[in-house]
């Protein structure tokens, strides 16, 4: 990760975190965990606590919820700030959830040096692939760090939706227009540049890594197009999350969800 992304990262960790306890951030997570918790590694089959790598891990709020689900999980970051983020949300937990979280301040495609090849049994990449230089040589370095038989989650803001929602939600055409040529748009939270990926072109990374997908889903297909006073409104919050789960699985609407999650098993 470039020193200018890592600084954004971290100038914009607390307001990450307040995203993330929002109705927008809640219903992406809830969703991602809806996606991803049938994939999750057994502690039974495995005669262990699974092991997951969360790359890009954030503020922690997937990695905390793995934890409370019994796996062993460390959260990698490049930016300290965002890790100091997930440090403070641990802290209510109990003593033997916390004792599952380690806190690793390096960049993804680093952790190779940090980790033996196969060592864990999942590793999750979300909202990170769309801000790096050479995406699919972190997902190479991932790889390689997962067991035989195990998972990757790979989620990331989807090409198609990011054309639509830079006209309907940001009255963009020219952004618009740019991002259907070259997939680019920027994340406004971090005020950063990214690039926005269709699930053919990862899938296809993904295949030449050795990796099968074995899903293909979204995560908020219509959240991000409703009228902001409508967020405020906790019924309406509350069926909006079950349109949302519904849907995530779904075509046409999971090819035109805000981001794309994609999981897929190591042969």
């Amino acid at each position: 990760m470039l020193k200018d992304t890592q600084a954004r990262f971290d100038a914009g960790a607390a307001a990450w975190a307040d995203y993330n306890q929002r109705p927008l951030g809640h219903i992406r997570r809830e969703v991602t965990w809806h996606n991803l918790s049938g994939y999750l590694p057994s502690a039974t089959n495995l005669g262990r606590a699974p092991r997951v790598l969360d790359a890009g891990s954030g503020s922690g709020e997937l990695a905390l919820r793995l934890a409370m689900h019994g796996c062993r999980v460390w959260l990698l970051d490049n930016a300290p700030a965002m890790l100091d983020q997930a440090r403070k949300a641990a802290e209510p937990l109990p003593d033997e959830v916390r004792a599952l979280l380690t806190l690793c301040p390096m960049a993804a495609a680093d952790a190779p040096q940090a980790f033996a090849p196969g060592f864990f049994d999942l590793v999750t990449c979300h909202t990170l692939i769309e801000y790096l230089p050479d995406p699919p040589a972190t997902l190479r370095a991932l790889t390689g760090l997962i067991a035989d038989g195990g998972v990757l989650s790979v989620s990331f803001v989807n090409h198609h939706a990011e054309i639509l929602r830079q006209v309907w939600s940001q009255g963009d055409p020219a952004g618009a227009l740019a991002c259907l040529e070259d997939g680019s748009f920027c994340a406004t939270l971090f005020d950063l540049p990214g690039v926005a990926y269709t699930a053919e072109e990862v899938s296809n990374w993904l295949a030449d890594l050795g990796l099968t997908v074995t899903d293909t889903r979204g995560i908020r297909a219509f959240a991000d197009y409703v009228p902001r006073e409508r967020l405020d409104d906790p019924d309406f919050i509350g069926a909006l999350l079950r349109l949302e789960l519904a849907a995530a699985s779904r075509a046409p609407y999971k090819m035109l969800a805000r981001y794309m999650h994609l999981i897929a098993q190591k042969r």
